[in-house]
C-alpha cells in the first residue's frame, strides 16, 4: 500500500478515517467526508490509497499495533505485546495471561472503531468479510506464538495447547468486547478483569 503524499500526511488521514468510520459506521463512510476531515484533496487520497476498503485497513494497522507507521505481520503478536513482556512471565501460565488480558483490554481500546467498521462492513461487502476473516486468523495465530513457551502441565487437565490458543482466542476477541463493552456497558477495567478471569479458569489448572 502506497504512502500518502506530503500533501495530506498519513496521521492526519488515519484520524480523519477513523473519526468517519466512527460516526457512520463502514457502508455510510465515503471517501469524500474523509478527504475533507484530513483537509486534502479527494484526488489525492484515491491516488495515495485507492478506495476506502485500504483505509479500512490502514486503520485497523494501526490500531493493532499501537503505531500509524507500522503494518500488521502475519503470524506474529505485534511488537507493542510483546515488547512490555518480562521473559519470565512469557513461561510463567498466570503472569502471562494477566498480561495478555492487559494488552487485550488496551487492544480493544486502540481497535473499538475498526472492529465495528469490519463487522459493519462484512455484512454488505464480501471484500471485506475477507479481510475480516483473515484478521481473525492472524489473530489465532499470534496467539499461537505468545502461548508457545507454556508448559503443558500448567494447563488443565486433556487440554492441549493447541485448545488452550483456540479458547484464548475466542475469550480475548472482538465478539467479547462488543458484547461486553457496547451491550452490556462494562468498562475497560471490567472488561480486563472480566477477561483475566475466564481465561485463568478456562485454560489453568487449579492451585
Amino acid at each position: 500500500m502506497a504512502w500518502v503524499s506530503l500533501a495530506m500526511p498519513r496521521r492526519r488521514l488515519l484520524a480523519a478515517a477513523r473519526a468517519e468510520f466512527a460516526d457512520r459506521g463502514y457502508a455510510a463512510a465515503t471517501v469524500i467526508r474523509i478527504a475533507e476531515r484530513a483537509g486534502g484533496s479527494v484526488q489525492t487520497l484515491y491516488n495515495d490509497w485507492g478506495n476506502k476498503r485500504n483505509l479500512l485497513q490502514a486503520v485497523m494497522e494501526s490500531a493493532v499495533t499501537g503505531d500509524d507507521e507500522v503494518p500488521m505481520v502475519a503470524g506474529q503478536p505485534p511488537p507493542v505485546m510483546t515488547a512490555t513482556l518480562d521473559p519470565a512471565d512469557a513461561i510463567d501460565p498466570r503472569r502471562l495471561l494477566a498480561h495478555l488480558s492487559h494488552q487485550y483490554r488496551m487492544l480493544a481500546e486502540r481497535a473499538a472503531v475498526g472492529w465495528q467498521a469490519y463487522r459493519d462492513g462484512a455484512a454488505i461487502a464480501p471484500e471485506i468479510a475477507a479481510d475480516w476473516q483473515r484478521i481473525s486468523e492472524m489473530r489465532r495465530e499470534a496467539f499461537g506464538v505468545m502461548f508457545a513457551g507454556l508448559p503443558a502441565r500448567s494447563l488443565r487437565a486433556g487440554l492441549t495447547q493447541a485448545q488452550a490458543v483456540d479458547t484464548a482466542w475466542v475469550i480475548a476477541s472482538p465478539e467479547t468486547h462488543h458484547q461486553l463493552v457496547r451491550q452490556l456497558g462494562y468498562d475497560d477495567d471490567q472488561l480486563e478483569d472480566r477477561v483475566h478471569a475466564t481465561l485463568s479458569a478456562a485454560l489453568l489448572r487449579g492451585d
